[in-house]
């Protein structure tokens, strides 16, 4: 891992080979649970932007979230559940918004975002803990309605994932009344924050990997009533 990074650090190499080598590491991180990437925010999904969101905006969403939070994961175990609230809570946390096109493997298409809540691991800085909140508007017939129509919910606290890669998930496809206003809530929330600020500088997360990581890059497709554009 020493050498990779050096190498793309460096960025001496010819394109293909830097994004080789970047996926090579990605693969190591991942197998590790180093830093920030997980599966479930990578496969399938072409990110086309990133927010930074500070923390004295993502306090005022939180009420919404943890109503959300307390819905959702109303079956889940006792630990999952009070790590959620904990990381809402946590003054410390980071947070990002990770706006994406999505193709399943079965060939549905998505539009939709990431609301990703991370914190370092005190015992281990290279360590996270994290909870994602993914809400998503599928595409039919070439074009979006701005309903949210799935909703995934990935509780992932380093001391079940550092140990078996284990989490807790919540899924709901075509998401039903009792789910979806609460579920709509934070996809308003979220699309006004994403207008908020697409032009503004200081909120864009540009680091110079994702010019060699494969998930990120330009829309692969831009549904008619997109709501990010």
């Amino acid at each position: 891992m020493p050498a990779l990074m050096r190498e793309l650090s460096l960025q001496k190499k010819p394109h293909w080979l830097l994004v080789m080598l970047m996926n090579a590491l990605e693969k190591k991180r991942q197998s590790q649970g180093l830093g920030w990437s997980r599966a479930w925010n990578k496969y399938g999904l072409t990110v086309f932007r990133t927010h930074i969101q500070p923390r004295e905006e993502a306090v005022a969403h939180s009420a919404a979230i943890a109503r959300l939070l307390d819905h959702f994961l109303a079956d889940a175990p006792i630990l999952y559940r009070e790590f959620a609230h904990s990381m809402l809570a946590d003054p410390t946390r980071m947070t990002f918004t990770f706006h994406h096109n999505n193709t399943t493997d079965g060939g549905t298409q998505y539009e939709g975002f990431t609301l990703s809540l991370g914190r370092a691991v005190p015992t281990d800085k290279t360590k996270r803990d994290r909870l994602d909140i993914i809400v998503e508007d599928e595409r039919r017939d070439g074009r979006v309605d701005g309903v949210v129509d799935r909703i995934r919910i990935y509780v992932c606290p380093w001391e079940t994932y550092g140990q078996d890669r284990s989490f807790h998930l919540v899924e709901r496809v075509d998401v039903i009344a009792d789910d979806l206003d609460l579920a709509q809530n934070l996809f308003r929330l979220g699309v006004e924050r994403y207008h908020h600020d697409k032009a503004d500088e200081s909120r864009q997360w540009n680091h110079w990997s994702v010019r060699y990581i494969d998930y990120f890059g330009p829309r692969d497709f831009i549904p008619e009533g997109s709501s990010f554009t």
